[in-house]
This record gives structure tokens, sequence and C-alpha cells, in this order.
């Protein structure tokens, strides 16, 4: 892969998060030059929201290294927008590396997926990096560091001319027992239901997720391909018309509309 540009690096953990550092080093292995802007904190479960409506403080932390007080969604934009780069672009937006899957139905709520289809809006090529571990367990990016260049590497020439998104999560353990690559798609049904928990005193609450892995049983979903300990490689698009449904109706199709009685 001949070296790139430039690489915009992001992510939903924050600007000090471990999988920062991570990715950062991938991109710095990848172009002569890496910017990185990244929330302030803690942004998991934002998807593609935008902070359209406040402030947003940016604030420098190194050499072409940036804190956003937003979204993750909101630092692609503000990279993309602000006047650091002078209008200049990026060949690559990198995003995570999570500490955690983005699988299943939790790629709709991810704030590292949402940073990577937030680019891929403006046809730049994209990939979101996570890795997926189950039950608790130390932070260890060990399988991730070992493998994400060769990922990325087999990722770019298939890129197209007009962007797009991967969503590549890695699975968890020694590093020489990943089985290899496998391209997948997104099946829901991991999600069983949402629980709602006190924390603490008074009116606080935590929201969380009753999951079920095992649930999801397509040969070719991403969680199936992390199970069988596959690096998944999942791509996404922007769009979000139920295609399958529209043939099924007619594209284009026009009907009357009968008021109904009151």
């Amino acid at each position: 892969m001949k070296k790139l540009s430039r690489i915009l690096v992001t992510n939903d953990d924050g600007i000090d998060a471990p999988g920062l550092a991570v990715a950062e080093r991938l991109a710095r292995q990848l172009a002569d030059e890496v910017w990185v802007f990244a929330p302030s904190g803690n942004r998991s479960g934002t998807a593609q929201a935008l902070s359209l409506h406040e402030a947003l403080p940016i604030t420098q932390h190194g050499r072409q290294r940036y804190a956003v007080g937003g979204t993750p969604a909101d630092c692609v934009m503000a990279a993309l927008g602000g006047p650091w780069l002078a209008g200049a672009g990026f060949d690559l937006v990198l995003s995570g590396v999570n500490w955690g899957g983005n699988l299943s139905d939790s790629v709709m709520y991810s704030g590292t997926v949402g940073a990577a289809l937030a680019a891929a809006h403006f046809e730049l090529p994209a990939i979101a990096l996570s890795q997926a571990f189950d039950g608790p367990t130390e932070i260890d990016f060990s399988v991730t560091e070992a493998w994400m260049a060769a990922v990325v590497a087999t990722l770019w020439p298939m890129r197209g001319d007009h962007g797009c998104c991967w969503n590549v999560n890695f699975p968890f353990g020694a590093a020489e027992a990943v089985a290899g690559l496998r391209f997948t798609r997104q099946v829901g049904g991991m999600i069983r239901s949402p629980e709602v928990a006190r924390a603490g005193q008074g009116a606080d609450y935590k929201l969380s997720f009753v999951r079920d892995p095992a649930a999801v049983t397509d040969p070719c979903a991403d969680s199936v391909a992390i199970r069988d300990g596959f690096v998944s490689v999942t791509p996404l698009i922007r769009e979000r018309s139920d295609e399958t449904r529209l043939a099924a109706v007619g594209a284009g199709r026009e009907m009357p509309l009968t008021k109904q009685a009151r």
C-alpha cells in the first residue's frame, strides 16, 4: 500500500482513550501527515448526532491534535470544515479503536461507526475500528495492533471512487489465533431488550441493554464472524432506504389518499 498524504483520526471514547493512541500509531505508519480531532470525553452511543444548537469548544492537545467538546460526528465536521487545514482534504478517516465490539444492533448506536459514516457522507474512505471482547477483562488491543495494518491494506483497493465506510471488528484472544478476514453483513437480533436500572439515589437511572450474542446465527453475520475467530468487515452505506420493502411496494409508485372519518 502506497503511503498516503493525510489521515484524520477520531473516536468516541475521548482524546485520552488508549484505543485512540492505537489508531494514531497505525495512521503514522500509513500517512505522512496525521490529524486528530477527538471528543474531549467519552461520547459512546451518540451515533451521528451533531451539536448544531450549542457552542462547540475545540482546544489543542499537541501538534495537529484537537479535543472537541461534542460528538464523534462533530469531530469529523470540525476537521473538514474548520480553518485548521485551510481546505486541505484527507485520504482516509480512521475512527477508533473502540474498546468493545460494534456489532449487530449496536452498529446503529455507535459513535465510532457514526464518525466513519459522517466522513463517508462527504465521499471519503472511512474505517471504523473496534476491539471486541467477551466479559470483564483488562484492556488489550494486541489483536488489533497485530492485524489492523493488514486489514487496511486489504480494504484500500476496494474503496471505490466515491467514498466508503467499512465497519471492522477484531476478535479477542491471541493474535496468532485469528482465522483471517471475513466480509460480513450487519444482522440484528443481539440486543434483546433495553434495561433501565437505578443509579444511586433520587431520580437517576442508567440505560443499558440485555444482549444475547448466540441469538444471531446467520453465517455471514458480523457477530458470528467474531465468534468464529475472524476479523469481521462490514461495508456500510449512508442511505437508509429499505430497498427490499421499496421494491415490494414499488419505487416511484403513487397512490391517492382518502381522508379517514374521525
